[in-house]
């Protein structure tokens, strides 16, 4: 759905009275809510970094190539030019423990300074990382109205906006509309979340004498 459609879908439900901008602004709370309940799989995003010598921040470095600026959370990261899988840590770990041994080898640890992803050591020579991630919503624009919930639940958005609206003016309805959220949120998880029914057999081997039954 195009904003233009949401804005007239809003209207159907009596709120002809509100103007683009408050529609906007209820659309894009609605959005968020949805959006920062889980890591859907609408979020997730795969990118490969080149970052040069003596670098130790990986996103919102205008230094890198293809600069990421929308990560909120790593799923996978990897150091495919010395074949490394970086591994996680805190960055009062990295602080306390890491940083003062000066350690001049390969990065193999990332962490997050506020909401830049960083790694540990810095690099010695160009490195290219592949970083498979979940970007950051964006709020939509009247120049730019991506969603990334799939257009096929946009509607979910709209009930989300609706119920925002009749609590403004303290209105009964929006019990109604949030049931209505709330089916469509469950239905879109469903859809969403399983997109794999084609399962290869497995056997799992048990070598735990604890685990087997008598």
């Amino acid at each position: 759905m195009t904003l233009d459609e949401m804005y007239t879908e809003i209207e159907l439900y009596g709120f002809d009275d509100l103007d683009d901008d408050q529609k906007l602004l209820l659309l894009n709370e609605s959005y968020f809510d949805i959006a920062t309940r889980e890591p859907w799989p609408f979020l997730e995003a795969v990118e490969t970094i080149v970052v040069p010598s003596g670098q130790t921040q990986i996103t919102n470095n205008t230094l890198v190539t293809n600069n990421v600026t929308d990560v909120n959370s790593v799923l996978s990261f990897t150091d495919t030019t010395n074949m490394v899988t970086m591994t996680p840590e805190r960055a009062d770990i990295i602080e306390k423990e890491y940083i003062v041994t000066s350690d001049p080898g390969t990065p193999s640890k990332y962490y997050f300074i506020g909401d830049e992803l960083t790694v540990y050591p810095a690099t010695t020579s160009n490195t290219t990382f592949r970083l498979y991630y979940t970007r950051t919503p964006e709020a939509a624009t009247t120049t730019s109205d991506t969603f990334y919930v799939p257009a096929r639940h946009h509607s979910i958005i709209v009930y989300g906006a609706l119920v925002k609206a009749f609590l403004v003016n303290d209105d009964p309805q929006s019990g109604v509309f949030q049931n209505m959220f709330e089916a469509r949120y469950q239905q879109m998880r469903a859809d969403v979340w399983m997109n794999q029914y084609d399962r290869p057999e497995r056997i799992g081997v048990i070598t735990d004498s604890y685990d087997w039954s008598y």
